[in-house]
């Protein structure tokens, strides 16, 4: 499901209890490393964590990965999630971590966002994260 359009609205922050780092800026077609830094309490009750990606004014977002948390370390707090970013993403866009099997109208129990701009491809700038 990595790559499907989902029609939900981004989602309103209703208590970030995640951090996530990553590059602020990244050029299409290279892959995207966020480290997250969990609570170790929410890890224990989270199978598999979804990473969304909501242009700029969209409330359509993109799944663009899927974190398992079931091979996490007990009093491991660290996951890292990695993707290539797509051209179609052009522009300001944001991250969000959200609980994979949240299905309710309230606010999903693991929440953390990442403000990112994906910035055309180019040929002289290497793809790092």
């Amino acid at each position: 499901m990595v790559g499907a359009t989902l029609s939900t609205p981004l989602p309103h922050i209703c208590k970030p209890n995640v951090v996530a780092e990553g590059p602020s800026t990244i050029n299409a077609g290279c892959k995207m490393k966020l480290q997250f830094t969990v609570p170790a309490h929410i890890l224990s009750t989270v199978t598999e964590l979804d990473v969304k990606l909501y242009p700029d004014g969209s409330h359509y977002g993109a799944l663009v990965d899927q974190v398992k948390t079931e091979d996490v370390q007990s009093g491991q707090q660290s996951l890292e999630a990695m993707f290539t970013v797509s051209g179609k993403h052009l522009g300001k866009s944001t991250l969000v971590l959200t609980e994979s099997s949240h299905k309710e109208t309230g606010c999903p129990v693991v929440y953390g966002v990442h403000e990112v701009v994906v910035l055309p491809s180019n040929s002289d700038v290497m793809c790092i994260f």
